[in-house]
């Protein structure tokens, strides 16, 4: 960021920090169980809204105090973002509560404000999503619940914020390490019932990796706490329109003395169909090419955590992540080829591809947390290994048809490909809190090596029909390895001014070996992510917001993948070796008031990659492969609206405009400039008095828009659930209908080499489920959770 803006930056919040509005002083002095000072520990005021007010810390001898209106509020003590004190206050004249007594060793158990959390959440660098709080992915998965999160689309199996490029996914602060489709799976393994909340960190702190070029997306699980075990039993069918799914989950948590347990094993069996239509115009034929792809799967997620407390200053415990999946599916492809103005085909291209698949991930982390004093001062050290593994094998055989004079060629093939990524990694974490600011400083290695193993065979049209396979083999091999350092502060001024600030600095060094070219390709590079947040909030309910991040793009490890993958000899899909990562900045202006949230964002994308379908007019074939092809430019405004006047309905609103400029780098094609918007609103509704029969509304509509070389269709999305509690509430029996008017189809066209591609897939989102979950134990429901070193590694690969 240019020096002259952040000189700017700090001179406004020191002017800010001038402001006094106080009319009486509440005081007091916290200490701790031992009767000793609790220097540091944060005292926070709210208002009867839960929307944060004043923020203080406390001195050397414990003691603070805070200067405000008259007024009814809330009263918070925490210490590392564990809640130590909390209660009611009203405020009518200077008053001292004299010494507080807190347990620095545990979590308060019985808060004295039991009010209703906010489903949405703002914090100073990201927005929190508290699922707990609505129906509409009950029975569902992860998957399901980043589609009604605010700010967030899931489309194509594809996870973006709305209005901006791609994102990384977190589970628990550890980031997910494989590529889209695996990710999917895992999203799809996990149920939405163990989600506690989703965290959307559009300018994420130095203390992240810097990839996610958009931003993090942390999904936090749900905990159990101190001095009580929890087990959570589910099962739902879902029905698609030709396939269906049965799911099986569980969810196990303990917390006793110094042992903390978390566990889930969860299965789904089931099927799902896609269709794609593709109408390729070349200057002398149109081709009109439809695909039936259908797929049985087979998933099984297991997460293992543990936790021990040694002394009260050293814990230690691992992590167990672990993803499997088998994949059989059958691709039925259909060309029809019509010369120009010609209204019955000419040649018809049949193919029929079948695919089997058995990706499988395993990850592990080992950590240790030290603790250096009692405000703050700590140390966490993570050790990182993951593995993942995928045998992918697709045959194909088709026909290739000549109606007059009539001619018969046949072709057939095999992709088989053998993937394995490992991955090392070790993290460092440092906090140091002072009085004047709150330091974070760390570091990381990490060191990635892939290797695919890959035997291939494409006979091309021939008169006869092939019966021998000889395959090629080849090998491709990508190593990376990446150090990491960072610094970050925070600082929380007296005038409800906070201050995020810091920089990472990231070192790479890449090398690739193409077994088919024989070729190695070397890519090293050292690069600044600086990042800013500022929250300021002059009165009751008002807060404005000021964010700047440099993020990074990293192709993951199939993206780079030379591989080619034949669905006929006129369409193939491959990677790009020689990918290189993008940059982007993301800045943004947040104006809150009660429950509307405003924002003016713009970012700056160079060096964009994408897939693009590469068309040649000679021979009609069809690449689909992914180049560095644009720079882009996005200036834009969101607004979002929480509707909770009733205690029976609650609504979450969110609209996106923004305008997007595209120019394209190296490929034959003009990128496209244009709007892009969205609609989305969630509503719950309690429908009688005892809260045992709920309902949700789900509505999502993105008019056209543009992105790259593409122009955007329309496009909605509408779904209903009702659910009925039983048993206390621990019995769940929830009904939820998906894309009820089967309208979530993607539809685009772009004109790349002179040819126009107009294209419509529809991703089989339309279904009707039934599912129950039944809860034993404990309700107080919330064990430690850990953020891994090679978080960043994890998603590339899939996982």
């Amino acid at each position: 960021m240019h020096k002259s803006f952040i000189n700017r930056l700090l001179f406004i919040v020191f002017i800010l920090s001038n402001t006094v509005t106080a009319q009486v002083k509440f005081s007091g002095q916290v200490i701790t169980t031992e009767k000793t000072p609790l220097e540091h520990a944060e005292v926070i005021l709210f208002s009867e809204q839960s929307i944060p007010l004043v923020n203080r810390l406390t001195n050397d001898k414990g003691g603070f105090s805070i200067a405000y209106q008259k007024g009814t509020y809330k009263l918070e003590i925490r210490q590392f973002g564990e809640i130590l004190h909390a209660q009611n206050i009203e405020l009518t004249s200077d008053f001292d509560a004299g010494e507080i007594i807190v347990d620095v060793a545990n979590v308060l158990e019985t808060v004295v404000i039991s009010k209703k959390k906010e489903v949405v959440e703002r914090k100073v660098d990201r927005l929190v999503f508290n699922l707990e709080n609505t129906i509409s992915v009950a029975g569902g998965d992860a998957l399901d619940a980043l589609r009604v999160t605010p700010g967030l689309q899931v489309r194509n199996e594809s996870i973006t914020m709305i209005g901006k490029s791609s994102i990384r996914v977190l589970i628990d602060g550890k980031m997910i390490e494989v590529g889209e489709e695996e990710l999917t799976n895992l999203l799809r393994s996990i149920p939405a019932d163990n989600i506690k909340n989703i965290e959307v960190i559009t300018t994420p702190p130095a203390k992240y990796e810097a990839s996610g070029s958009s931003g993090l997306i942390n999904i936090n699980l749900k905990k159990a706490k101190k001095d009580s075990w929890n087990l959570s039993l589910g099962s739902s069918y879902l029905r698609r329109s030709e396939k269906g799914e049965g799911a099986m989950t569980s969810n196990f948590m303990y917390n006793k003395n110094k042992l903390g347990l978390s566990s889930s094993l969860n299965y789904r069996d089931g099927g799902e169909s896609f269709d794609y239509q593709d109408d390729v115009y070349f200057p002398d034929q149109l081709w009109k090419t439809g695909q039936q792809f259908k797929r049985n799967y087979k998933r099984i997620n297991a997460i293992l955590g543990l936790q021990y407390s040694v002394t009260p200053k050293w814990a230690f415990g691992f992590q167990y992540i672990g993803n499997f999946n088998k994949t059989i599916g059958d691709r039925n492809t259909k060309s029809d080829v019509f010369e120009n103005n010609a209204s019955t085909s000419f040649n018809d291209v049949k193919a029929f591809t079948t695919s089997y698949q058995k990706p499988e991930f395993n990850s592990i982390n080992w950590f240790n947390e030290i603790k250096l004093d009692s405000v703050g001062k700590k140390i966490v050290l993570n050790l990182d290994y993951f593995k993942y593994s995928n045998t992918d094998i697709r045959p194909y055989e088709g026909t290739s048809e000549i109606i007059n004079p009539y001619d018969l060629q046949y072709f057939k093939g095999i992709n088989n490909n053998n993937q394995k990524t490992n991955n090392f990694s070790g993290k460092i974490d440092v906090d140091l809190p002072t009085t004047l600011i709150n330091w974070s400083v760390g570091g990381k290695i990490s060191v990635s090596k892939t290797k695919n193993d890959i035997s291939s065979f494409n006979s091309g049209l021939v008169d006869d029909p092939v019966t021998d396979l000889p395959l090629t083999t080849n090998k491709f091999d990508y190593n990376e390895y990446i150090q990491a350092a960072y610094v970050s502060g925070n600082k929380k001024f007296e005038n409800n001014i906070e201050v995020q600030f810091g920089t990472r600095l990231e070192a790479t060094q890449t090398k690739s070996y193409d077994g088919s070219l024989k070729q190695t390709v070397n890519n090293n590079y050292t690069k600044f992510f600086p990042s800013i947040n500022i929250s300021y909030s002059p009165k009751e309910n008002s807060t404005y917001r000021l964010g700047y991040s440099k993020r990074i793009g990293r192709p993951n490890f199939m993206e780079l993948n030379p591989n080619i993958t034949y669905v006929n000899p006129f369409l193939t899909v491959e990677g790009n070796p020689f990918l290189r990562p993008y940059f982007i900045d993301n800045f943004e202006l947040i104006y809150s008031y009660k429950k509307l949230e405003s924002k003016l964002y713009y970012s700056i994308e160079n060096n964009m990659y994408n897939q693009i379908g590469l068309p040649d007019s000679t021979t009609y074939l069809v690449r689909l492969t992914n180049r560095n092809m644009f720079n882009i430019k996005r200036y834009g405004i969101s607004e979002l609206y929480i509707f909770d006047k009733y205690n029976w309905w609650t609504s979450n609103n969110t609209f996106v405009l923004n305008y997007l400029t595209s120019e394209t780098i190296d490929i034959p094609a003009e990128g496209v400039d244009g709007f892009y918007s969205t609609f989305s609103t969630n509503n719950d509704f309690v429908l009688n008095t005892a809260k045992t029969l709920l309902f949700n509304l789900n509505f999502t509509f993105m008019p056209v828009g543009t992105y790259g070389v593409n122009r955007l269709e329309s496009s909605s999305s509408t779904s209903l659930s009702v659910q009925y509690l039983l048993l206390n509430k621990d019995l769940k029996i929830t009904l939820r209908a998906n894309d009820v008017f089967r309208t979530d189809q993607m539809r685009f066209n772009s004109m790349v080499n002179g040819v126009y591609r107009d294209s419509n897939y529809y991703f089989d989102s339309r279904s009707v489920q039934l599912a129950l979950n039944y809860k034993f134990g404990n309700k107080n429901v919330n064990i430690g959770k850990r953020e891994t070193g090679n978080a960043d590694e994890r998603v590339r690969t899939g996982n």
